[in-house]
């Protein structure tokens, strides 16, 4: 089975951010995803009429797809917009959970009110208890990223208490296939809590890799991740939309 991976739309009300999210829905669709996830920043200003774009868009897909919040999304908007699919009843945290195929799909609700950084603590007891109540093999996925990317400037917006969600992964054993994010606006590939780690690329415009004070001219593309699970493994592949 296909899940694709989407992050940080960032729309603003404009055709431009759109546009870019066009583009890569136009590839996606020949690939029929069983499942997309969206692991925030849906929207940044204009939150009403952006997400109600973002909405269409997604339900035009015909498949099962999952949201979560980042940290420049409005609650009570994104909330309002897909809170009847998802049963969100407060505006936080606004966690959600499905099954397609049999992989289970949670998405953790990690931001902070106010703040660009995340903090994984308060959904711990959450997380938990979702994992115990399964044995089917899960994937999680957030915003904020709970790994050091070694990107110049951006682990300070890390999540918070990486080692209690780590805990909380190791001790749920093997069903638990991978964790994967967004935030930084570039695809990695990592390890955490001794498990496969990624990040999705951006939609919107893509930050400079910035490394040891040395960074490349070239700004990438929009892009998303797909992951496929098949014989209870996962892979997961970056594909950039020029």
């Amino acid at each position: 089975m296909i899940v694709a991976q989407l992050s940080d739309i960032h729309a603003n009300g404009s055709g431009e951010r759109l546009d870019r999210l066009d583009k890569v829905l136009g590839w996606l669709h020949p690939m029929r995803p069983d499942a997309v996830i969206v692991s925030g920043d849906l929207a940044e200003e204009a939150h009403d009429r952006s997400y109600r774009a973002v909405k269409e868009r997604l339900d035009s897909l015909g498949c099962p797809y999952f949201v979560v919040p980042g940290n420049v999304d409005d609650h009570s908007d994104i909330r309002q917009a897909f809170g009847d699919r998802f049963g969100w009843t407060s505006n936080r945290p606004l966690n959600v959970v499905g099954e397609v195929d049999g992989l289970r799909l949670i998405g953790l609700d990690v931001t902070v009110e106010g703040a660009h950084h995340g903090d994984a603590g308060p959904q711990l007891e959450w997380l938990a208890a979702e994992l115990a109540a399964s044995d089917l093999p899960t994937l999680i996925f957030q915003h904020q990223h709970p790994f050091p990317t070694g990107i110049d400037g951006k682990d300070r917006n890390i999540c918070f208490n990486g080692e209690g969600l780590a805990a909380v992964i190791e001790a749920a054993g093997d069903r638990v296939l991978a964790l994967t994010c967004g935030h930084v606006h570039r695809p990695m590939f990592t390890r955490f809590a001794g498990r496969q780690a990624t990040m999705a690329p951006s939609v919107t415009k893509a930050n400079r890799l910035r490394l040891d004070g040395r960074e490349s001219e070239i700004v990438d593309p929009p892009g998303l991740l797909l992951h496929h699970f098949a014989g209870g493994n996962l892979v997961s592949h970056v594909v950039m939309v020029d």
